[in-house]
This record gives structure tokens, sequence and C-alpha cells, in this order.
């Protein structure tokens, strides 16, 4: 599921709350969009990280490369976050 919105504002408010259901984010106290929102049910059965073991294969393999590089560039593991974009791997955040 997801939601689409108009370009829009959110309104939120950060704390060491638990986290409200139907939103996401750690430690998200609240998160409002001003205007509605459509829900939208989302079919990746046939995206290629579903449906093509190849494809899943390659990905994995050059994500866990990466992985080791970011491990050997700072000297021990490190829980990594990241985005994979037209089978570009973008990482966001690493931190041991």
């Amino acid at each position: 599921m997801r939601l689409y919105s108009k370009k829009s504002i959110i309104f939120r408010s950060d704390s060491n709350a638990e986290d409200l259901e139907g939103f996401a984010g750690a430690g998200l106290f609240d998160s409002v969009i001003m205007d509605k929102v459509e829900k939208v049910v989302l079919d990746y059965s046939k995206d290629p990280i579903i449906a093509d073991k190849p494809f899943q294969t390659s990905l994995f393999s050059r994500i866990a490369k990466a992985g080791k590089i970011l491990e050997d560039l700072y000297g021990c593991p490190q829980d990594i976050e990241g985005v994979v974009k037209d089978g570009t791997i973008f990482v966001v955040q690493a931190r041991p």
C-alpha cells in the first residue's frame, strides 16, 4: 500500500515516543499530510528483484561487495542503509 498526495505539506513532530501505526520512521511521534491522500495497492510481483533470479544474484553480490568495501574502509562491520536506483547502489548511511 502506498499513499499518494498532490504536492503538499507534511506536518511532523519528532519524539522518543513509539511509532504511530500507519506512519513510517523510528521515533516519529506524529505525521500528518495537509491534503487528502489516495491509497494505492502496489504490485511488485513482476519486478526483477522478485521475479528474476539472475538479477537477484547479481544485485545481492554487488550489495555484498559494497558492504565489504565500507567495512574495509571503516575498519569494522557497518550497519548500512541505501537504495538501488536503475541498477546503481547509493549508500545513504553507514555506521558501526
